[in-house]
């Protein structure tokens, strides 16, 4: 039929059973590819364009009337239905009626309903003679002529015959392939595995659903709504990552399921101990009970967003000069090995227009190659025992068929052949950040790394929930007490998932299991009980985020990967403790190590060079203990104005030891993900970004600066906000001077503003401090350190008045800092952490 009219869209969320993140196959209609899963109602357009995509002006044309009708922008599949009502002109009707596409619309209209009705839906069912004899005899009495029966059956047997030719031809071939294939090399077909996997069902959960277990409801089938790329694209800082930041929707996860499997279950042959990228020796079934359902949350399906966008790039856009490999890079444990390559081969086999024709997939020491069905040949997929053998079949096929690779190492040199054609078809490598195992793709090809956050507590909530709730009928009086027990059994799994993901991190393969978990949770124990102050180092690496991914228990055990975006295309990854919990046990063991030899320092070393130890291994943290903050407070210098006599004392000064201690201690949040909170006295705020301006962190303590006596020890701490307090902000320098700027100071203020919601009374009645903690090495400030006049550059169209207000709100910020902020600066003597190894060693 002609094509010369307007092409109406498919709904957004592409056909049935897609998954709503495939586009609709709308650019062209491919010809018939039947496998047993094709549909009938596909089977008896016999290639002709479905009717919902053409338009009743296309049929008109076609049959050469002229004049637009009143209707001829409603589609053919409403036209067929009732003819008369959208083509009242009986001999306009009766051309279009014969033209041979809306015969065979009018054939779909009338026998797919019936069918469905019966249960016939696809090849498959329509072959299966014994449990369908009687309903094809009740849709042929239905339909009551002959002739349209007679169409039906014929389509539909010849179609059925030509699938079961094409697998005896394919089984025929693979059987002459193996037979080729010397040694022990095994290549065989695994029956059922193509038709589960490009069948997977789809299900998800959906939360804030009123009078449901937790919120949460499980639905089959596709989502409405789904992710879009912005998203799923979310990158907190690292010091943000386990806070839970605002959602739109209320879409949790989606559930894959597939009957037989997947490649990385082996399909139906697979091991009860397979193990999700885990170290060599370790156990764990990734997703729990069921090896057939994979758990997809948003950093997976941004990982197919990105496949996506490369194999377009490669295969229709023809943009590259080679394809891109992009290596996925995540924390063990966190499913990208199953739950990554398990979707993208089904969004792979779905890609409209059925782009790919094979899919290459090399997982520990054996190879997959699926083979998408084409027409008159179903898909297959192959296994090959020895991943060489695979090698040489795809590249075989490399120059003439378009194809893709999954590569999953788990472990270093457990990769393929170097031959694989990576000239010819996008690769996908997934491994562990352990560089040894991918670096070679590094090097060696036009590589783009994926870094994949870990799954934060909603997500695994939102599974946990998809476990207990699967399969429940809908909720009804009759079954309260089922759902009652549902829900009771969800609520008390939360609170262990909670208690999970705190002791061991966010991590699938640990949480969902009891075993798994129990073995994590010694491990972890062990290897904080291994710090010593010889093998430290890591351990303090970590606390500053510092740490590289190493091959040690230390990375294994304590850290998880955080991606941080480099630029719009590129990104890296920093460390992060893989808990809150972890990281304050690891600041417990490096305290306990000081604490374990003060004795010793007390008769070697002074105090400040004791609390000089604590700063090197806790930072500003070290400031929730006594001992250093008094350390600190005893040697403040302050820093004179010009003209100025007397010597203040610091708001510090006045305070017992007992009480100069901080209580705890918070992360910041950013511009783009802040949590907004009350000023409280006594916590150490720390900015969670690296350009945080004028300080490294900051606290509050009641009274003004003054050079009277110290307080009662028993002082009260009050809440009034317009009592005397002041702000005290930290600076560490190594530099020879520390200077700062009007619109750093400005933007200081536009930051506590929108982090603390009482900012503006809470300030009343508040003096600043600063105090410089300065390296060992450096010679101490005598002067003040200047805050000079930013210049504002004019903006576009902006008045003289406009620019003048700008810059007297900066001016302004220069007198406050001149007359409001007070300055200290402070020393401690030596390289004081090496000092405690010298002595600990003469122990």
């Amino acid at each position: 039929m002609g094509r010369r009219g307007r092409r109406v869209r498919r709904g957004k969320g592409g056909g049935a059973g897609e998954p709503p993140f495939v586009r609709a196959r709308v650019e062209s209609v491919p010809g018939p590819r039947w496998t047993l899963s094709s549909r009938v109602r596909d089977v008896l357009l016999d290639g002709v364009p479905p009717p919902e995509e053409v338009l009743l002006s296309e049929c008109l044309e076609r049959v050469g009337c002229d004049e637009r009708a009143a209707n001829s922008n409603v589609r053919m599949d409403v036209v067929i239905q009732e003819p008369e009502l959208y083509i009242p002109d009986e001999h306009a009707r009766r051309r279009v009626l014969n033209l041979p596409e809306c015969q065979t619309y009018a054939l779909v209209h009338k026998v797919v309903p019936l069918l469905r009705r019966k249960g016939i839906t696809d090849l498959k069912q329509w072959d299966d003679a014994d449990k369908n004899a009687e309903a094809k005899r009740e849709v042929r009495d239905a339909l009551a002529d002959d002739g349209l029966w007679n169409t039906t059956r014929g389509l539909l047997d010849s179609a059925f015959n030509a699938v079961k030719d094409a697998e005896e031809r394919e089984k025929e071939r693979i059987e002459r392939e193996r037979l080729r294939n010397a040694g022990n090399v095994v290549v065989e077909v695994i029956p059922g595995a193509f038709e589960s996997v490009v069948n997977a069902r789809w299900s998800h959960v959906l939360s804030g659903e009123a009078g449901m277990p937790l919120g949460m409801r499980v639905v089959d089938g596709p989502p409405e709504n789904f992710w879009s790329y912005a998203e799923v694209s979310r990158n907190p800082s690292p010091l943000e990552v386990d806070k839970q930041a605002p959602r739109n929707g209320n879409l949790e996860i989606m559930v894959l399921s597939s009957e037989d499997g997947w490649p990385y279950t082996q399909f139906k042959n697979e091991t009860v101990n397979i193990d999700n990228n885990a170290e060599e020796g370790r156990g764990g079934v990734f997703n729990a009970q069921r090896s057939e359902d994979v758990y997809i949350r948003r950093e997976v399906v941004r990982v197919w967003y990105i496949v996506r966008r490369q194999t377009r790039a490669w295969y229709i856009k023809r943009k590259l000069v080679k394809p891109r490999t992009c290596i996925v890079v995540g924390t063990p444990g966190i499913g990208k090995s199953f739950a990554c390559g398990s979707l993208l081969l089904y969004q792979l086999l779905h890609y409209k227009n059925k782009l790919v024709d094979v899919v290459a997939y090399f997982i520990r020491d054996s190879a997959y190659v699926i083979h998408n069905a084409r027409p008159g040949v179903p898909g297959s997929v192959v296994l090959y025992s020895d991943q060489g053998a695979a090698v040489s079949k795809i590249k075989k096929m490399a120059s003439c068929k378009r194809g893709f690779i999954i590569v999953d190492i788990s472990k270093k040199g457990e990769d393929p052949s170097r031959e694989l054609p990576t000239k010819f078809w996008p690769t996908v490598v997934l491994t562990s950040p352990d560089k040894s195992h991918y670096e070679k793709w590094v090097k060696d090809r036009n590589d783009k790394l994926i870094y994949v956050n870990c799954d934060d507590k909603r997500d695994l909530k939102a599974f946990v929930a998809w476990r207990v709730l699967r399969g429940l009928p809908d909720k009804t009086e009759d079954n309260a007490g089922l759902w009652l027990d549902a829900e009771e059994i969800l609520n008390e799994q939360s609170k262990v998932l909670k208690e999970r993901i705190k002791t061991v991190g966010p991590l699938p393969r640990f949480v969902l299991d009891a075993v798994s978990y129990k073995s994590r949770r010694t491990q972890i124990r062990e290897a904080i009980s291994d710090i010593t102050l010889k093998n430290n180092e890591p351990y303090m690496d970590i606390l500053r985020m510092s740490r590289k991914w190493q091959s040690d228990h230390v990375s294994h055990k304590l850290i998880k990967l955080v991606r941080v975006r480099e630029d719009v295309d590129d990104e890296t990854y920093k460390c992060v403790p893989l808990s809150s919990d972890i990281r304050e046990k690891v600041h417990r063991r490096m305290l306990q190590i000081v604490k374990e030899n003060w004795v010793i320092l007390g008769g070697l070393v002074s105090a400040d060079c004791r609390s000089a130890v604590l700063l090197e291994l806790l930072s500003f943290d070290a400031f929730c203990y006594s001992d250093v903050t008094k350390a600190v407070v005893d040697k403040l210098v302050y820093l004179q104005r010009d003209g100025e006599t007397c010597m203040k004392k610091s708001a510090l000064a006045k305070f017992n030891e007992k009480q100069l201690r901080l209580q705890s201690s918070v992360w910041l949040g950013t511009a783009e993900n802040s949590f907004v909170k009350e000023c409280e006295y006594y916590v150490l705020y720390k900015p969670s970004v690296d350009n945080f301006p004028v300080a490294d962190g900051f606290f509050f303590v009641e009274g003004h600066g003054t050079s009277g006596e110290r307080v009662e020890e028993n002082a009260a701490h009050s809440r009034d906000a317009h009592q005397p307090k002041t702000i005290v902000l930290l600076q560490a320098t190594k530099a020879k001077y520390h200077y700062t700027k009007t619109s750093k100071l400005l933007k200081l203020k536009d930051i506590l503003r929108r982090e603390f919601r009482d900012w503006d009374d809470f300030s009343q009645n508040m003096r600043w401090e600063i105090v410089y903690v300065q390296d060992p090495d450096t010679q101490l400030f005598e002067k003040r350190q200047r805050c000079d006049r930013t210049k504002l550059k004019k903006k576009d169209k902006e008045t003289a008045e406009e620019y003048d207000e700008r810059q007297a709100a900066l001016d302004a910020e220069q007198v406050f800092w001149e007359t409001e902020v007070d300055q200290y600066a402070v020393k401690l003597v030596d390289n004081l952490l090496a000092a405690l190894i010298i002595c600990l060693s003469v122990k």
